[in-house]
């Protein structure tokens, strides 16, 4: 498929935002692609007449390249329809687990996917229900939690009683969200390209509680424990943020759509874990030196 349209989700603020997308802009017309820009950001780079509807943009474009961290990733995956186009993720922040290729790669990893050298990685998204009243879709985790006590929740997996936690909160995460909050809580980080669910607990009161991992098709249910208690659920971070009345009935599952990410052939998972993670051993050379000071869901 060639590719003419590339839509443009960036991370208005980055202080280098406006002279990356000028850039970018001017590289790809010179190459007959044409690049879109969604209203808001256009506006927010000074340029508010050269913008469209979101919407119309994700329906035109043939990929949408993300200039930002993975953060920025996140936020365009909760775009509506976003399933449907294939998103290169250019690291411009801080961290990229997520992303394809940082900023000095950028130009490089584009010429590769013009001429068609890439593949297309599918990521598992899980579908969060609760009482009826919504439905959310996350890329990274949800995240049932309250901030000032303890809280006793019961975890079923598919319909048999799994663990009754006693903890601040429980992280329901993917594979991709393995490596966000769920690591910094103590979880596995799982290969993303796997199908699987992961049950997180965040400072449980028994040392015994420990994470899980839940087949791909489990069915994950929480119940409140305690009818006098209410807590936050957080479905990406602040993507999606609602707060729950006691006795709610939180449903998690895998979801039918996924995120289709682009990956060059420079890509390798495995090598941004070393870099990011900082798992070197001794005399071996870093690529990387930026330590990890910001979390994928924040």
């Amino acid at each position: 498929m060639r590719i003419t349209e590339i839509g443009l989700f960036v991370n208005t603020s980055k202080a280098n935002a406006a002279e990356i997308v000028a850039e970018v802009a001017q590289w790809l017309q010179q190459r007959d692609v044409t690049p879109l820009l969604a209203d808001e950001h256009a506006a927010a780079l000074g340029h508010p007449k050269s913008g469209m509807q979101t919407s119309a943009l994700v329906t035109h474009a043939d990929m949408l390249l993300v200039l930002g961290g993975d953060g920025t990733l996140l936020s365009a995956a909760h775009t509506p329809g976003i399933e449907d186009v294939p998103l290169l993720a250019i690291n411009i922040g801080t961290l990229g687990f997520l992303t394809d290729a940082s900023l000095a790669e950028l130009y490089p990893t584009l010429e590769a996917v013009l001429r068609g050298d890439y593949r297309v990685e599918h990521r598992m998204m899980l579908e969060v229900i609760v009482n009826g009243m919504f439905r959310a879709f996350a890329l990274n985790d949800v995240v049932i939690r309250h901030y000032t006590r303890l809280i006793e929740l019961d975890a079923y997996i598919d319909g048999e009683l799994f663990i009754p936690y006693t903890a601040d909160g429980l992280i329901i995460a993917t594979p991709s969200g393995s490596t966000g909050y769920s690591l910094s809580c103590a979880g596995t980080i799982v290969a993303p390209q796997l199908e699987a669910i992961l049950l997180t607990p965040i400072a449980p009161h028994s040392l015994t509680v420990r994470p899980f991992i839940a087949h791909g098709d489990a069915e994950i249910t929480v119940k409140m424990r305690s009818a006098y208690e209410s807590v936050d659920v957080f479905v990406d971070g602040q993507r999606e943020t609602h707060s729950l009345e006691a006795e709610a009935v939180i449903h998690v599952r895998k979801a039918e759509r996924t995120i289709q990410l682009i990956r060059s052939p420079q890509h390798n998972y495995y090598q941004t874990l070393r870099e990011k993670l900082m798992f070197f051993c001794p005399g071996a050379k870093r690529t990387d030196k930026s330590p990890v000071t910001e979390h994928p869901s924040a």
